[in-house]
């Protein structure tokens, strides 16, 4: 199965239908593939601003179930800056909450983001070996 394709099917489908209406596989997928390009392609603190960071939310759950706990840590610790409730999946509710944060919490997301793209753990072979595991072969 190609992961990329997978993933960018799954954010297809979340365009056309929305979060709740996606099944929890393109759930995951969408959540993974979006955070992983939005981490290590602007960082968390503009992943949190732009449509990426929609699914913030779901992250770490997302990383557990594909297998990656060493950066579902990590997100879980970046979504904690927002609080008990997290990092509201409304990008205007998201971007309020992001202003009004400490700026030890903006040095935080620096240092959570080299752990990010230090950690052993990889997503793309991550969601390849969850692929593998859930889809029935072909």
């Amino acid at each position: 199965m190609n992961t990329d394709l997978a993933a960018q099917d799954a954010i297809d489908r979340l365009n056309k239908v929305g979060f709740a209406n996606l099944s929890k596989l393109d759930k995951t997928l969408a959540a993974c593939w979006l955070f992983d390009a939005g981490v290590n392609n602007t960082g968390f603190a503009r992943y949190y601003a732009g449509k990426r960071g929609n699914l913030a939310f779901y992250a770490p759950l997302a990383l557990r179930t594909i297998g990656a706990r060493q950066l579902a840590g990590i997100a879980a610790e970046a979504n904690a800056f927002f609080g008990p409730e997290g990092p509201s999946p409304d990008r205007d509710v998201r971007r309020g909450q992001l202003a009004a944060l400490p700026e030890a919490a903006r040095r935080a997301f620096t240092l959570l983001e080299e752990r990010y793209v230090n950690a052993e753990e990889d997503v793309d072979d991550c969601l390849e070996a969850y692929l593998n595991r859930t889809l029935p072969p072909k």
